[in-house]
């Protein structure tokens, strides 16, 4: 986070030689540079209120320009209200100079950047493992251009920020602004000269593992506006970006080759149109289109006042694109205000892939990502002729009208799709079907089939009997579809607790799987997924016990052997393989050739729970309490828009709800008044009371102003009535279940070394389901102490 202090290294009398950036790693003078994407579709999170989309990426006059405009589909509730843009190279580097030519944005409440970073969300080829969070800075606030803050993460822990006094306006021209990364120091550069260099110490390291180059122009939420300043008003300013430059090499990480793009040169106005019968994938519960088809069905209105949960609008295409490989419709915004963001999914027959190749909207090529379909983002009153190219054998054809986040938005909107054609240019690529010999293995003496998404769908099974060993191969598995291979292992499994296998990754890449015990009977609301722990090579890997699965990376050609305990208790009936396509956010496609053998069911069937974890006493005249009525209630409450009703009444909060969706991760966020006291301290205690009829779900996350691994939130561990619950340290937070009428004890553990920012209850709204919730608690008999 941005805050400028005092200096933690040195700025006098540097001596270090001048950057040595030898390699050019993108020149935008001649337009867009081959090592460096846009991201487009996600967003960072608090205290970022920005939505990275491609379309804020513009390369004109020899540069590369990021912008800020209006989201109309966010919030600043879900960190969305504006876009942004955000380059990111394809490659990750090390060790080196780094050096860029730009010139930032003097826009208030904008953040104007140049850094090195990654994180958890990058597994590293070398290790298997998710990277620690490294990071590397030079950012600068619009609302002061004189200065430049220099700052550097290791494992996630900053608070290393430094801001300089350039002696100069940095919005009024390009200037070359570097550092250069060792093991033992880094130094920071403005035009050519050392400017501050920080040292390594024992108790202080240096960054150390390679990332990729990142440059992004943001503005931040209203929390971050004492230190950023307010934004408002988007216009064209923003920062420039001229080349980067750097001596590192490449870690690991390729530059894809580019996608050889044609133009459609029929006519499309001697096709007739097709008529198709549309359909629609909301469930009525989030988005709410209504299809009006033509009586011809070559044309469709549709209209609807909220979208999201990445519903869509669709048609079976596959009589009328049989042996086709070009689509064309045109899509018209009827509305006089509102901007629609679509993303047109062509899938294949089988309905496992997308199979968009590019494609054009009014003749400018549009943003179209492998596997994922192409964008389009469609003006007030604006008509657009799209054609699309695809490779393989068109099914369904999807248009994701507004939807394309997890959170429902309000947005009126009216749009017509009419003249839906189709042609051949060319030759009809069709993917070969691979040949597969899925005889079975013998596993605790029977023989097992695995089945599932099978028949290049995207696995192909091959067994080999000899060795009792199971070759799954795929070309086209998406990140994110969960598609997987499975068998039934009921007969083999249920007087057994342990499940064993050798894995190898015979691929060039780090392959991702996910193991899954499938029980007869649900886990809990959202698995029936009994796994409780597991080990790769002797080593603990992460399982989710909220939503199920054992995690293992495996990196390139390796061999390893993995071992899952699992609750028998629940009716062991299902082993499921989820291969490089269970990771969240995940949007890449990927290939992959991995061998299963050895695979065992052992155990006596029996699960020793681990001792509960006994809550911690206060010290004796240790324990702070909280004035309830002194602090101060932010987040999701009515006044701000959200679902929940807070009172303090008699030293008590109350809080009653009637819309709280179980998807929505929304929440009542306790600061002033609570902070203070959190920060001096490192075990949160309080009395919770579920005054309703239903069971309350309840989630606390202490929160901080940096990231601990995928979140905010540093909760360590946590007991209620005595009794240790689950705390998720890797994506935050401690779930608690309390019954109707019941008033339970809670103990909270967290890391009071860091700097609290509020303490969230999220009340019925994070388990991943659409349905609403209502419900009345009281939160009473807050304190803190501080725990050895």
């Amino acid at each position: 986070m941005l805050a400028g202090c005092g200096p933690q290294g040195k700025t006098d009398n540097l001596t270090d030689e001048p950057l040595n950036t030898t390699t050019t790693v993108a020149d935008w003078s001649e337009g867009e540079a081959p090592a460096v994407f846009e991201s487009d579709g996600w967003t960072n999170g608090s205290p970022f209120n920005t939505q990275w989309t491609a379309n804020n990426v513009i390369y004109d006059n020899g540069v590369a320009k990021l912008t800020i405009t209006d989201n109309p589909n966010g919030s600043e509730e879900t960190f969305t209200e504006y876009y942004g843009g955000e380059m990111r190279t394809y490659q990750y580097f090390g060790y080196g100079d780094y050096e860029v030519s730009m010139k930032p944005s003097n826009k208030p409440g904008t953040a104007s950047t140049f850094f090195t970073c990654t994180g958890s969300y990058d597994t590293n080829p070398h290790t298997g493992q998710p990277n620690p969070w490294d990071e590397i800075d030079i950012e600068f606030l619009g609302e002061d251009t004189t200065k430049v803050q220099f700052n550097y993460y290791v494992n996630g822990v900053g608070g290393h920020e430094y801001m300089y006094d350039l002696g100069f306006d940095a919005s009024e021209d390009f200037h070359t602004y570097g550092f250069r990364w060792t093991e033992d120091y880094i130094t920071w550069f403005v035009d050519g000269e050392p400017v501050y260099r920080v040292n390594a110490t024992e108790s202080s390291p240096m960054p150390s593992t390679a990332g990729r180059v990142l440059m992004n122009y943001w503005c931040g939420s209203s929390a971050a506006e004492n230190w950023m300043g307010k934004f408002e008003n988007p216009d064209d300013k923003g920062p420039e970006y001229q080349w980067v430059k750097t001596s590192a090499e490449v870690d690991w990480g390729e530059i894809p080759e580019p996608v050889e793009v044609e133009e459609y040169e029929g006519d499309w106005s001697k096709i007739d149109a097709a008529s198709v019968e549309f359909s629609n994938s909301d469930n009525g519960v989030g988005t709410d289109y209504k299809v009006t088809p033509a009586a011809d069905g070559k044309s469709a209105q549709i209209t609807y006042t909220k979208a999201g949960n990445y519903d869509n609008v669709n048609f079976n295409a596959s009589e009328a694109a049989a042996e086709k490989n070009w689509m064309h419709l045109t899509l018209k915004n009827n509305s006089s205000t509102a901007t629609n963001n679509i993303r047109i999914n062509i899938r294949n027959a089988e309905n496992t892939a997308t199979i968009n190749a590019f494609g054009f909207g009014n003749d400018s090529l549009l943003v179209t990502n492998a596997g994922e379909g192409t964008t389009i983002s469609l003006s007030p009153n604006m008509t657009m002729e799209v054609e699309i190219k695809f490779n393989g054998i068109a099914g369904n054809v999807e248009l994701m009208l507004d939807s394309m986040q997890a959170n429902v938005v309000e947005k009126a909107s009216d749009i017509t799709i009419s003249d839906i054609k189709f042609d051949i240019q060319g030759e009809l690529e069709i993917p070969e079907t691979p040949v597969e010999d899925n005889n079975g293995v013998t596993i605790n003496g029977q023989k097992v089939k695995f089945d599932g998404n099978v028949g290049g769908q995207p696995y192909a099974i091959n067994t080999d009997e000899e060795s009792n060993s199971m070759n799954v191969t795929y070309t086209a598995a998406q990140g994110e579809s969960y598609h997987n291979i499975k068998a039934d292992i009921a007969a083999i499994a249920s007087d057994k607790n342990i499940f064993s296998a050798t894995i190898t990754n015979n691929g060039e890449n780090v392959v991702s799987v996910r193991v899954d015990i499938v029980a007869s009977r649900a886990v809990n609301a959202n698995t029936n997924v009994c796994n409780l722990s597991a080990t790769m090579d002797g080593e603990s890997v992460y399982t989710d016990l909220e939503w199920g699965g054992s995690m293992f990376n495996i990196p390139a050609g390796a061999t390893v052997e993995i071992e899952v305990v699992y609750d028998t208790s629940y009716g062991p009936s299902t082993l499921q393989f989820l291969i490089d396509t269970a990771t969240y956010g995940d949007t890449a496609t990927h290939e992959g050739d991995v061998t299963f053998s050895e695979m065992e069911f052992s155990g006596e069937g029996e699960v020793t729970d681990p001792e509960p974890e006994e809550p911690i006493t206060p010290p004796e005249g240790g324990t702070t309490e909280v004035d309830l009525g002194a602090v101060k209630v932010e987040g999701n409450t009515v006044e701000n828009g959200g679902p929940y009703t807070a009172k303090v009444e008699d030293g008590k909060l109350g809080v009653t709800y009637t819309e709280a969706k179980g998807n929505s991760y929304l929440n009542v966020n306790l600061t002033q008044g609570a902070i203070e006291v959190a920060a001096q301290n490192n075990v949160l205690t309080v009395q919770v009371t579920n005054n309703g009829t239903a069971t309350v779900e309840l989630r606390i996350d202490v929160m901080t102003d940096t990231k601990v691994n995928n979140t905010n939130a540093c909760n360590i561990s946590a007991t209620q009535d005595g009794v240790a619950v689950r705390t998720d340290t890797d994506w935050g937070g401690s779930f608690f279940t309390i019954e109707a009428g019941k008033t339970v004890t809670i103990q909270v553990v967290y890391d009071g070394a860091r700097t609290i920012t509020g303490i969230q209850f999220l009340i019925d709204s994070f388990m991943g389901t659409d349905t609403t919730h209502a419900g009345n608690i009281t939160i009473g008999d807050m304190a803190f102490f501080n725990h050895e």
